[in-house]
């Protein structure tokens, strides 16, 4: 489970700058607290390797009345890190929500200069860096950049042909 460790890799990546991460000593109290908002919510879905939950894909809006969405990855054992995993997740998560939400015309994802595979993750995916903003992130003394890339619909369709490749060949 994700959020049962006390100090986990993952989170090293996953926006650290953000104080937020709460750690729960068993599944009845992880279910309590993060039902509504991780297990309840068709905008977070769980990336499974053998009927073991090893991820999340999820979306949220930025600003719904001007349909401005972003995604994001979580890869929770760092056995699965750089495997391919995250690709084949993230190709079917943005298929899927292109087609959950046809007035969207553009997905976005933000991460941070601290996060290497992420950044690499959204050039695989053929998605644009749109923006890099210098020295937002302060994290353990150091300042660090924001990182935004995204992909239009219609360039999405044309790298996919309308439909993404499950093998996470593209």
């Amino acid at each position: 489970m994700a959020y049962s460790q006390l100090n986990p890799v993952w989170k090293q990546y996953d926006a650290p700058y953000y104080d937020d991460y709460q750690y729960f000593s068993n599944f009845k109290e992880f279910e309590l607290q993060k039902s509504e908002s991780i297990l309840s919510n068709s905008n977070r879905l769980g990336i499974f390797v053998d009927d073991k939950l090893v991820g999340t894909v999820s979306r949220y809006w930025v600003c719904k009345e001007t349909r401005w969405m972003e995604l994001g990855i979580g890869i929770y054992d760092k056995k699965f890190w750089n495997t391919g995993i995250g690709k084949v997740a993230m190709l079917q998560w943005i298929d899927r929500t292109f087609q959950d939400y046809l007035e969207l015309e553009h997905l976005g994802l933000t991460t941070w200069s601290g996060n290497l595979g992420m950044m690499k993750l959204a050039e695989k995916l053929r998605m644009k860096k749109e923006a890099h903003i210098p020295k937002v992130r302060y994290y353990q003394g150091k300042y660090f950049d924001s990182i935004k890339y995204g992909i239009l619909r219609e360039d999405w369709e044309k790298i996919n042909d309308g439909y993404y490749q499950i093998n996470g060949n593209s």
